[in-house]
């Protein structure tokens, strides 16, 4: 059991969402809504790189995403079309297929759990800025199989 929470950014953070790559998010979505009930949310498109800053494995990427989240209470379900540019969403479509991407933690900062990922050979492959917080992606498929996002969400 871990004793000091101070090294390990992610041991009291919770996980707030799963991120589902798909080819076509509103046909996810609509299926999603179908099994579950549940209304389908407004599409949003991510912002360009002059807005959200997009860098891809170390370089500025004009990464473009279609999202359509549905919130359920402490989590949500995040249906994500890559749209443009070089991202971790198209590379995972490319190489996978459609399937889960992502269980996202929030954080306060994502900078201690980055550097704890770094120290641990897992390394950042996506990262950029959306209205009212900052998002990064660590790639932890050889841990444990999947990306794990930490979400910064500004108060």
């Amino acid at each position: 059991m871990t004793q000091n929470a101070q090294n390990h950014p992610l041991q009291n953070a919770p996980i707030s969402q799963v991120g589902i790559v798909v080819r076509n998010a509103d046909q996810a979505a609509a299926r999603f809504s179908a099994l579950t009930g549940l209304p389908i949310p407004e599409p949003r498109i991510t912002d360009t790189h002059e807005k959200a800053n997009t860098e891809f494995r170390g370089s500025p990427s004009n990464a473009r995403a279609k999202l359509i989240i549905f919130n359920l209470g402490q989590m949500a379900v995040e249906f994500i079309e890559p749209l443009e540019g070089a991202s971790t969403w198209r590379e995972f479509l490319d190489q996978h297929g459609e399937g889960m991407h992502h269980i996202a933690f929030n954080v306060k900062d994502c900078t201690p759990a980055l550097e704890q990922a770094a120290r641990l050979g897992v390394p950042l492959v996506q990262k950029g800025d959306f209205t009212g917080g900052h998002y990064a992606y660590i790639d932890a498929t050889g841990s444990f199989g999947a990306v794990v996002e930490l979400l910064d969400n500004i108060p």
